[in-house]
């Protein structure tokens, strides 16, 4: 029978498909098309005697028929159609065949084929051709993918195979062998499967049969005959310039029939296969940033990570070339992946390269960070010994730089929080909310001056942290399970005065039943800011307000400044005041003795395991690391109220952006960039359409809100593109979880898993379980028998805090919310990091 290529709006996508095929000489099985204009609208009607005619006609001297459906828009690189539409195989007479029509015609009506239709956004009455086709009696069939469906690799054809009808195949009913072909033709993988069924020619149709044992796990293809398929399919490809999807059957002569080809759906990025290899992680820095994260925090913070080490090279003596030729290390310590903020491990370890003895700095920044995955990709430099001797004074003036600044941390830390508490005040908080654009800009470049570009001291004082822990931890040795104890009980730490004060609060609210009665209200109601509403006490009143003045940027998520902080969202305090006052056992200053009972314990329990020359090196290392550790959190909250204020800032931006119809709300202004605002100002803006831009990071970064990433992955060549985020491979968990112990002791209670400030906040005495923790989730710790949390490290935020008031933690538990659920009774040993699952 004469064929042309065809028009897909008339005959739909099947019947172009196998126009195009003939069209490049492959061997297809004769066939017809019946038009969408040949056929009736209506799918009940009986076909035109003359249609009739042409079917029997056509099918003469074919001994099966196969009918199949054609939709239009079928088998189009946008849609499809897969499965959804009817097919009708070794039909025998022309009424079987006329019946077979009217049926295809119906399931293009069927509620499936609607449902797809709107879902992709078809619109309109379906329009469909029908394909008539000489049946063939194939015994290996299969589909071919010019390009690799999972990998994506565009050099690899995946070629499936299965015994039987292609029938089998398509439906999913067979199990099928795989052979992975390159361009050049050599099979380069394959599987073979265990393939118990085929379907093959019946009376009536098809049938599902058993395949004998002898043939079940053997190769359907041979070798050459992989090769064969995968040759014919790529050359369709190469003229039809798109990779395809094509089957294919090969029938008892060994003769290669092609019968339909599509374009790819679908097809993903391959992987790429060069470029550098870049190390992200986030156990640590996901307590600062957890979740998605917006694009103007990360601006903010990314810029402020360069802008500040930077400043800490200069204070450790380093020269302007040095720093200038580290300009992409600084500028890349962070990364953004799918909306979630990791620190770029390559780049932390270029930086540690600037510095004596790496090996071991590398070693204490790991454990600093929480590393439970350390990577070997920057190694310490291997020198000759000229290259040593030159450069040996400036790494002497570093050395001497740094012991400098560590020796002047105790003038110099007080020094910073005064000048902070100066810069502070000179913000003048109170009348941010007010400020025009210009002002706002204004007050930007003032903090900027007085706290941002001086912020050099409390890195100086991480990376004494990091070598002062790292020593004691050196010193434990086999006892290093002592180390948590050992620094607890330090008093006057910042992080943890916003609970202590909270439980003073609540010490002193217990027993007055209206006082009592006002905070539950207030722990009930949303949106009013003002926490002195409905508190008719006006002691307590005068205390809240303090309390917010002090800690009101404290709070879960307090570095995104996103976050909508206990100024603008008080209800918090309420809540925990209110769980308080339902746990009379709760005193601070009684945890504050039990913390330096259990220290004493573990010192005992520390110089009978070292001895006393050992013991006393650990005494020293101690009181340097315990002070190190104290600065660092008092510091800490300094940086959580400047970016409070950069948040109040942003905020009046947004505002005024929103007055005047250049966002669409407010809080747009939060999908824009630091720099992005500042060029609008400026007049730099390569786009000045302000609500566009931030609609179209809305809408892809709701999207990052679905699901998670782990915490450590490897990228190959562009960040972006062609790479998968794929965590390391772990056994899964079976029984017992693991990890690291924070606070020895051990708790039987209840999980209570909470993930945001949206989760009912009752702990009431159960096991606080969660994925990662910033500042913000201290008051909550108190009313809780134990802390457990998926993500952090031994000097993360939330073991320190338990340490501080004394409760059992384990963090860093691979898998822990995979496999556990709220309510879920557990063991936590918090000196060994076992977590035993009771009832699992």
């Amino acid at each position: 029978m004469t064929r042309v290529l065809v028009d897909p709006a008339e005959v739909g996508g099947k019947a172009s498909g196998l126009a195009k095929l003939d069209a490049l000489g492959a061997n297809v099985p004769d066939w017809f098309v019946l038009t969408a204009d040949q056929l009736p609208s209506d799918p009940d009607a009986g076909l035109d005697p003359a249609l009739v005619e042409f079917i029997r006609e056509g099918i003469v001297g074919w001994e099966t028929v196969a009918v199949r459906s054609s939709m239009v828009g079928e088998d189009s690189a946008a849609h499809s159609f897969a499965g959804q539409l009817e097919s009708f195989l070794f039909l025998r007479s022309l009424d079987a065949v006329v019946a077979a029509v009217r049926d295809c015609l119906r399931s293009a009506h069927a509620e499936r084929v609607s449902a797809y239709r709107a879902r992709v956004g078809l619109r309109g009455p379906p329009r469909m051709g029908v394909v008539v086709q000489r049946m063939v009696d194939g015994v290996v069939s299969g589909v071919t993918f010019t390009a690799h469906p999972v990998t994506g690799r565009r050099d690899h054809t995946l070629v499936t195979a299965a015994w039987g009808l292609g029938e089998g195949v398509v439906s999913g009913t067979c199990n099928t062998d795989e052979y992975v072909v390159d361009r050049d033709g050599v099979e380069v993988a394959h599987t073979v499967a265990d393939k118990d069924l085929q379907v093959v020619r019946a009376d009536d149709g098809t049938r599902e049969e058993e395949v004998d044992a002898d043939r079940r796990r053997a190769r359907a293809l041979s070798v050459a005959d992989a090769a064969r398929v995968a040759a014919e399919a790529l050359r369709i490809a190469a003229a039809l310039e798109t990779p395809q999807d094509v089957e294919w059957t090969i029938t008892a002569n060994g003769e290669l029939h092609i019968l339909q080809t599509r374009p790819v759906t679908a097809l993903p990025e391959p992987e790429n296969t060069d470029g550098p290899v870049q190390v992200f992680d986030n156990s640590n820095i996901q307590e600062s940033y957890c979740g998605v994260t917006t694009p103007l925090t990360f601006s903010f913070a990314q810029a402020g990570y360069a802008n500040v080490y930077a400043q800490t090279m200069r204070a450790v003596g380093l020269p302007e070339s040095v720093i200038q030729a580290h300009e992409g290390t600084l500028r890349n310590l962070l990364g953004l992946i799918r909306g979630r903020v990791y620190y770029n491990i390559n780049n932390w370890y270029r930086g540690l390269l600037l510095l004596p003895s790496f090996g071991r700095n590398k070693a204490d920044m790991e454990a600093m960070m929480g590393l439970q995955d350390p990577v070997d990709l920057v190694e310490d430099e291997v020198l000759t010994a000229g290259e040593k001797l030159r450069r040996l004074p400036r790494m002497l003036a570093t050395l001497f730089r740094l012991l400098r600044a560590f020796r002047g941390l105790k003038t110099s830390v007080p020094r910073f929080l005064a000048d902070f508490e100066a810069a502070y005040r000179a913000a003048d908080r109170g009348s941010l909310d007010a400020l025009s654009f210009s002002g706002a800009m204004d007050r930007l470049d003032l903090l900027d001056r007085r706290m941002v570009s001086r912020w050099h001291v409390p890195i100086v004082n991480d990376f004494y942290v990091m070598m002062t822990t790292g020593a004691v931890r050196r010193i434990l040795g086999d006892a290093v399970h002592l180390m948590p104890t050992l620094m607890s009980g330090e008093q006057g730490i910042e992080s943890t005065e916003p609970t202590k004060a909270l439980m003073r609060l609540a010490v002193r609210a217990r027993g007055d039943e209206a006082l009592e009665a006002a905070l539950r209200r207030r722990a009930t109601t949303r949106g009013v800011a003002d926490p002195t509403i409905g508190i008719d006490d006006a002691d307590f009143a005068a205390a809240l307000r303090d309390f917010v003045e002090r800690y009101g940027d404290r709070c879960m998520g307090e570095l995104k400044l996103e976050t909508r902080s206990l100024r603008e969202e008080p209800r918090f305090i309420f809540e925990v005041l209110v769980s308080f006052l339902d746990r009379p056992d709760l005193d601070a200053d009684a945890l504050a003795k039990r913390e330096l009972q259990l220290r004493a314990e573990a010192e005992a329990e520390a110089r009978a395991a070292l001895g006393g020359r050992r013991f006393r090196r650990l005494r020293r290392a101690l009181a340097k690391a315990r002070d190190a550790v104290k600065n660092r959190e008092n510091m800490r909250l300094a940086r959580t109220r400047m970016f409070g204020l950069h948040r109040d800032v942003y905020r009046a931006i947004g505002r005024r952006l929103a007055e005047v119809d250049r966002l669409d709300d407010p809080r747009d202004v939060f999908y824009l960039t630091t720099e992005e605002i500042r060029a609008f100002h400026e007049g730099r803006a390569v786009t000045a359409d302000l609500a566009a831009i931030a609609r179209v990071r809305k809408a892809e970064f709701a999207t990052y809100e679905d699901g998670d990433l782990p915490h450590h992955f490897s990228t190959r060549g562009p960040v972006y593109l062609g790479n998968r985020y794929r965590g390391p491979e772990r056994p899964p968990a079976d029984g017992d979880l693991k990890g690291i112990g924070c606070y020895p002791g051990v708790v039987e209670a209840p999980l209570r898993v909470i993930l945001s400030p949206d989760d009912g906040l009752g702990v009431d005495g159960r096991i606080l379980c969660t994925l990662r923790t910033d500042p913000g989730w201290a008051p909550l710790f108190p009313a809780a028998s134990g802390i457990l949390v998926e993500r952090g490290s031994t000097l993360s935020h939330s073991a320190v805090v338990a340490r501080e008031l004394g409760i059992p933690a384990v963090v860093g538990v691979p898998g822990l919310l995979a496999t556990v659920q709220d309510g879920d009774r557990v063991r936590l040993d918090g000196g060994t990091g076992v977590v035993e699952r009771l009832d699992p």
